[in-house]
């Protein structure tokens, strides 16, 4: 929640940087020139002038006063064509993160609505959740198979076969997911294989990610460990946002369902316990990771300034425009070269919606879901590719993003549901201070202490038979 300012900016930025490679222009072209135009196996319906209310974190979206990019400019268009081809208008109210729960419950205890889409950060949603305030999903007269829902998403936040946090083409994750910035000029320096042929051939695993790391760090100041900004790190990062990132990349998983909707523990594994062990080495045994602050300025400084071969954040980091060397991206690391794909940790302060329980206009809701998932199919199209010319300082960067990093994050419950209640927060909890505090290497035997009463306080926490 810390870092969510500074993210906003990044995205901020990035948007500011897109540059098209596709036309923002209504799409119009048919019989009836000039008219807007239904998308292909689209069927519009009349709506009768119904009002679409959205409640929002982010004043970005929605936001009919910001034009002038190719971005908002796409959004506008998204807007317009959804309110002409449906007969429906679409208003928008935004509240800070934080102030989303105590602005719907009173209004639902009051037996309103609140609004017809709800959108907040992972972190807030667990609230809604937890006061069992939104409705299953499943109930909408919507094909949540259709390529612009996040699947990865509603499988990972399904249980008792009921699903209520949504994700899509108008809140694409990609933009919060994490990767890897290398420093190219460093990578040639020590010899290194070609990053992309590493990628490209499965094997950018967690292995040769600690090797380049061990090789680039150096003790400049010869104070016999990494500690200053005259050092050179392997890895910079933030602590606890790259430990979700880390870890789910590597296949790892706090919390999932099991074969009869039921949410289990996931981390009680022989695989967890590995992945564990290898975060616990790189941090605690090879003394190459750098944590600079809580603020993305210091890590950033370090990178640009040649002192770090990786640097792990969201893309889009404003700052990396002034870095002198060449540098480029990469997925996250793979656990081993038997892992199918490449996997990353969406950031807990991405955007997910939701519709409230005590929504009676399930038909019109329904329809302007589907009309809008749609429609805002052009915005990621807009967002990611060509950052070349203003962004992206290797040519490669884009189709690594485009192939390995978008629709390759991860969600997890422990994220979504981490305000409500320990047993969300602690299997994370102990996992972060095992592979970055004094923990200790044991993860194991922590999960042996506490599972059954995890287990417990998750089943009460669901009312599961």
């Amino acid at each position: 929640m810390k870092h969510l300012g500074i993210r906003l900016a990044a995205l901020a930025l990035a948007v500011l940087l897109t540059v098209t490679v596709c036309g923002c222009t209504p799409r119009t072209d048919g019989p009836e020139k000039g008219k807007i135009q239904p998308l292909p196996g689209e069927v519009p319906v009349d709506l009768d002038g119904y009002e679409f209310t959205v409640l929002d974190f982010n004043s970005g979206r929605w936001n009919r006063e910001a034009s002038g990019t190719p971005f908002y400019d796409a959004w506008l268009q998204v807007m317009d064509e959804v309110e002409e081809l449906y007969n429906c208008t679409i208003t928008a109210t935004y509240k800070a993160p934080g102030e989303l729960f105590n602005t719907v419950q009173p209004e639902i205890a009051a037996g309103g609505k609140a609004a017809d889409l709800v959108i907040s950060t992972e972190w807030e949603f667990g609230k809604f959740l937890g006061a069992n305030l939104m409705l299953d999903l499943n109930e909408l007269e919507v094909n949540w198979d259709n390529e612009w829902w996040n699947k990865n998403l509603r499988k990972t936040t399904t249980y008792n076969n009921k699903s209520y946090v949504g994700g899509g083409s108008f809140i694409f994750d990609t933009s919060q997911t994490w990767l890897v910035y290398f420093n190219r000029a460093m990578w040639n320096e020590h010899g290194f294989e070609d990053p992309y042929e590493l990628v490209d051939s499965g094997r950018w695993t967690y292995d040769k990610f600690r090797e380049y790391a061990r090789t680039a760090a150096k003790d400049n100041d010869g104070s016999g460990k990494l500690d200053s900004s005259d050092d050179i790190y392997g890895v910079i990062a933030s602590d606890v946002d790259l430990c979700d990132a880390w870890f789910q990349s590597m296949g790892g998983h706090y919390f999932k369902a099991d074969e009869k909707g039921k949410v289990v523990l996931a981390c009680n594994t022989t695989r967890t316990y590995d992945i564990v062990e290898k975060m616990y080495n790189l941090i605690q045994k090879d003394d190459v990771y750098g944590f600079l602050g809580y603020g993305e300025a210091e890590h950033v400084q370090q990178f640009v300034s040649g002192g770090a071969l990786f640097y792990c954040y969201m893309v889009g980091k404003d700052g990396l425009q002034d870095m002198e060397d060449d540098w480029g991206v990469l997925p996250m690391p793979k656990y081993d070269e038997a892992q199918e794909e490449y996997l990353s940790g969406v950031d807990h302060n991405s955007s997910v919606f939701g519709v409230t329980n005590t929504n009676e206009d399930i038909r019109e809701v329904s329809i302007v879901l589907e009309a809008l998932g749609r429609h805002a199919m052009i915005l990621e199209q807009i967002f990611w590719p060509d950052y070349k010319d203003t962004y992206w300082r290797d040519p490669e960067s884009e189709r690594i993003v485009s192939e390995y990093v978008v629709g390759h994050g991860q969600h997890d419950l422990a994220l979504i549901m981490q305000n409500c209640g320990a047993a969300f927060q602690a299997p994370r909890n102990r996992l972060f201070q095992t592979a970055f505090r004094s923990a200790g290497s044991d993860y194991s035997s922590y999960i042996d202490a506490v599972e059954d009463a995890i287990e417990l306080q998750i089943q009460d926490f669901f009312e599961f038979e």
